[in-house]
């Protein structure tokens, strides 16, 4: 690798899906995923010159403001863009609340412009009702709490509280903050007041004065607010690193933006992009996006981003199966001086890995799930590493370390998980949370969990490959940061590995196997409103009106029965075969279902007195810890006549 000091040799690099990891954050839809991500980082050093503000964001996430939520965000992007960012200028720190609160980060997490940005985008609203006065009270705690970082009285602090002022704890909201006042020195409370309808003689209460509050009339006076937290920022000169440039394709391709993007000129910006990329049905042309990708890595044209002199390389997401052979481009490429790099995440024998290897012209070059962890290690030799500070001896090698490290024996899976915090509570196979031998209970500070499950036990599944070349291991792991409780910080990991072995003849002649790419799975929820306190008859408008983008939704509040600590929702799914055309469920999609007279949920048909004695209660929590005890975990259910399979799904 060519080094130059610190800074890392300059790279056009070019990336190509074919749009037809071994582990998978599950997304709870509530809070940040709390596992590491460790990106290559490109950013200069800087020196900042801009007055100190501590600036506390009171995020105001109730039902009663889902559609308005993302105006809050946007005011928040739009004072962070305008202040100077840093340890000695302002720093930041959010509170999201509705009948509840919660601290999304303190003045020590974020100290980058960038990251803070990038810290809202994964913001998620919360509903339920508003209590502001909740809101300060929670908020004066944590300004007191020394592990949040706020600094002594001589720095200023701003409150900044973003809702309608419509509160359900009225006086607490202005005693709260009052108190705030008083406690915390050299604090000034204002305000955004939200939507159309802005309680403006609350807001003024809490501020004191209007000329504290921005509304949607006044939102030109927003930025002029925070004029003299905006400084000035010295950097050194970016290096001149890595530019990107993306194509996505079928049967056609299209170049989404080039190197000289303006937008798409930070890793955050580029994985936001990514993120939100669709799939494009037809065709595999592999040939017609690397002719496009030649074009634009040789052009003469300066204003494609292209620089002379400066190392080029294709990197190609694709299963492989193009209609026609990329072969000869590929070649003319590898001439031209371009690295090929080929990658696939499917796994045997869906990909065609010869395919793969004729791309990248080395099969060190071309990686597939069996090999996809030593891709890390060959891509970081051309994008270069580095830390402030350090100087690297001129043999150095790259250290990835990624989110999670998953190992595999013919009996065994073997995880480590690292946290962007310690997590004071347990990792455990998801099921298996009551099984000492498929869980850890963590006490320490260390940022770091390993745990190992066997083959047979957590439900740890061991699926013998098609072709016989070895087997594929998969379980969901929790990890759990309150000790007794589940909680929005929560976070499911899907962790998947293969082990190249012999899978005997009699074994796969046992197996029963079926392409994944011909299973296409769709969940449709039919009038099933029993008591419409506990949940609604789902709304069909998204179903309807966007087919392409078609899904079924209704919100629905918490609850839970007294004297059970448990709630078990069952349903069963059947799958049907659509490739099939003579398969009868295929007559059956979508279901007519007949209209029921809705019935009362059995706990409401309980004897009221029967229900509150102690003796009827103990002998309902002995036979439900028997039958939990009992109940097994994989339930085997009758495959339901005409379809391909049926499936017991249960969630706790």
């Amino acid at each position: 690798m060519r080094r130059l000091g610190d800074i890392a040799t300059p790279l056009l690099w070019f990336l190509l899906v074919g749009l037809t990891s071994s582990v998978k954050i599950i997304d709870n839809g509530l809070a940040p995923p709390e596992i590491v991500h460790t990106p290559v980082s490109t950013k200069p050093r800087c020196k900042v010159f801009a007055p100190p503000l501590d600036l506390l964001f009171i995020l105001d996430s109730s039902g009663s403001l889902r559609e308005k939520f993302q105006d809050e965000i946007d005011i928040i992007r739009r004072i962070i863009k305008h202040v100077t960012i840093g340890k000695s200028a302002t720093r930041v720190m959010l509170i999201q609340f509705s009948g509840t609160q919660h601290l999304e980060f303190n003045f020590e997490k974020f100290i980058d412009r960038e990251e803070l940005l990038a810290a809202l985008d994964v913001l998620r609203h919360v509903s339920g009702i508003t209590r502001i006065g909740g809101a300060f009270e929670f908020a004066l705690q944590q300004l007191k709490d020394p592990g949040n970082g706020m600094r002594d009285g001589t720095v200023p602090k701003i409150v900044y509280l973003l809702s309608d002022g419509r509160t359900h704890d009225f006086p607490k909201d202005w005693q709260m903050a009052d108190i705030l006042r008083r406690e915390i020195p050299n604090v000034d409370i204002w305000a955004y007041g939200t939507g159309d309808y802005v309680a403006m003689t609350a807001l003024a209460n809490y501020t004191q004065s209007e000329v504290k509050i921005v509304t949607n009339e006044n939102l030109q006076k927003l930025e002029p607010q925070f004029d003299r937290y905006r400084g000035t920022e010295i950097c050194e000169q970016q290096p001149e690193a890595v530019r990107v440039a993306l194509i996505t394709y079928s049967g056609q391709s299209f170049v989404h933006f080039k190197f000289n993007s303006f937008l798409y000129g930070n890793n955050t910006s580029v994985q936001g992009f990514v993120k939100n990329i669709r799939s494009i049905k037809g065709t595999t042309a592999t040939n017609v996006a690397l002719m496009d990708a030649f074009d634009l890595l040789t052009s003469k044209d300066p204003s494609t981003g292209i620089r002379e002199g400066v190392p080029k390389m294709a990197l190609v997401m694709t299963d492989g199966h193009s209609h026609k052979s990329p072969k000869d481009i590929s070649e003319k490429m590898r001439a031209s001086g371009i690295i090929m790099i080929a990658v696939s995440v499917t796994p045997r024998p869906l990909v065609d890995e010869a395919e793969l290897q004729l791309i990248a012209g080395d099969a060190k070059r071309a990686f597939t799930p069996p090999n996809l962890h030593d891709f890390e290690g060959e891509f970081m030799k051309h994008v270069g590493f580095g830390c402030d500070g350090i100087e690297l001896p001129p043999d150095a090698k790259p250290q990835v370390r990624g989110a999670t490290d998953v190992k595999c024996t013919e009996n065994s899976m073997s995880i480590v998980v690292r946290t962007q915090r310690a997590l004071q509570g347990l990792m455990y196979a998801h099921n298996y949370h009551d099984e000492p031998d498929c869980m850890i209970r963590k006490t320490d500070n260390s940022r770091e969990i390993q745990m190992t499950f066997t083959e047979g036990t957590c439900g740890l599944v061991k699926t013998p490959s098609a072709d016989g070349h070895g087997y594929h291991f998969n379980i969901t792991v929790i990890l759990q940061f309150h000790p007794l409780i589940i909680t929005r910080a929560d976070q499911g990991l899907d962790m998947s590995c293969f082990v190249p072995s012999v899978v005997p003849r009699q074994e796969l002649d046992q197996a029963v196997f079926k392409n994944a790419a011909d299973t296409q799975c769709v969940y449709r929820l039919h009038s099933c409103e029993v008591d419409q306190h506990f949940l609604e008859t789902p709304n069909y408008s998204r179903f309807k009106d966007f087919p392409d983008d078609a899904y079924v939704f209704q919100e629905m509040s918490v609850f839970k029965f007294p004297g059970d600590g448990d709630l078990l929702f069952h349903c069963k799914i059947s799958l049907c075969n659509m490739q099939d055309k003579n398969a009868p469920c295929n007559q059956n999609i979508p279901p007519k279902c007949p209209k029921k007279t809705p019935v009362l949920p059995v706990r409401q048909k309980r004897d009221t007195e029967q229900w509150m004695t102690q003796e009827w209660r103990s002998k309902q929590i002995r036979k439900r810890q028997i039958e939990l005890k009992n109940r097994s975990r994989r339930q085997i259910v009758e495959t339901k006549a005409g379809y391909y399979m049926t499936l017991q799904v249960e969630t706790r």
